[in-house]
């Protein structure tokens, strides 16, 4: 089975028409089509909008934002500047982006082309997943983003949809690709660091409303070394003021581990930078030394000295 996901940069205007025939001006940003084994499953659609434009869209409940679809943060929402939007297009409607064209290729211009009164420009014909607005953007262009997500964006499941919403959305700012796992609370991105590469796994533990991040190495530690790597992550965790290293004894398997319970409370960005952050900046920081050790180069000692000094 092959899935793949297709991007149409659309950078143009779009006109909606709602049920009342009432018009509603976007600024689309990108059409996604999703594909499995080559069929279409799936449209998704970015737009930007103005604050009163959103102001309109909350009121009326536009794109199905009902209240009772609005996860965590929606409540608090009141946008200062353009509003992005993530929706996915009604299944129904999916023959209609087939017969534009049979690859993203075509279909994106001809998209990009359609005038009120298709059917694929009505308001209630897409499912907003995911309401933002830009808070920050650093020197290298990229940008942090706040804002909620809605249960059509997955299960229904007010807590663990925000936290992998939030966390995909961190990924993809800083430019790391993610993946889905066999585990549906569970993401996973590989990072690239100063020092080497390793995998980042995302775990969003609804039953538990805990949001953890593991870098984990991608090799394991041998058998006969295993006592000094159990040694060094002793004398580094113990000066670590958040998360801390671990090994499984049974296969050298050797991560590093941050947490954080958000029972009674949800996962907003900057939770989740805080959790990250640290995360794979300690990692990079310490894989020479756990590389030195696990190599059989360096003491324990030796090898926390080479940096900390």
């Amino acid at each position: 089975m092959s899935d793949t996901t297709s991007h149409w940069a659309i950078d143009g205007e779009l006109t909606f028409a709602a049920a009342d025939g009432e018009r509603l001006d976007a600024h689309g940003d990108d059409l996604a089509l999703e594909t499995e084994d080559g069929v279409l499953h799936a449209a998704r659609l970015t737009f930007t909008v103005t604050p009163d434009v959103y102001a309109r869209i909350d009121r009326e409940a536009r794109f199905h934002l009902d209240a009772g679809a609005r996860g965590p943060g929606s409540s608090h929402f009141e946008p200062g500047s353009d509003v992005e939007i993530e929706a996915r297009l009604h299944p129904a409607l999916l023959p209609a982006i087939s017969a534009l064209g049979t690859d993203i290729v075509d279909v994106g211009p001809r998209f990009s082309k359609l005038e009120v009164g298709s059917p694929l420009l009505e308001t209630e014909s897409w499912f907003a997943l995911h309401v933002t607005v830009e808070v920050m953007r650093d020197a290298d262009g990229g940008g942090l983003r706040e804002g909620y997500s809605t249960v059509h964006a997955g299960s229904g499941d007010y807590m663990v949809l925000p936290m992998l919403a939030i966390a995909a959305g961190a990924l993809e700012e800083r430019g790391f690709e993610w993946e889905e796992t066999s585990d549906e609370e569970v993401i996973r991105a590989e990072i690239t660091g100063e020092n080497g590469e390793w995998a980042c796994f995302i775990v969003a533990r609804r039953a538990e409303s805990r949001c953890t991040v593991y870098s984990q190495v991608s090799w394991g530690t041998p058998e006969s070394q295993r006592n000094e790597m159990a040694e060094l992550i002793t004398r580094i965790n113990f000066g670590l003021p958040l998360g801390n290293f671990e090994m499984d004894f049974s296969d050298g398997e050797v991560r590093f581990k941050t947490s954080l319970n958000v029972s009674g409370d949800h996962l907003s960005v900057g939770l989740f930078d805080g959790l990250f952050e640290p995360n794979v900046a300690t990692m990079d920081h310490y894989l020479p030394s756990l590389e030195a050790v696990r190599d059989g180069r360096m003491t324990p000692p030796a090898a926390v000295e080479m940096v900390e000094r």
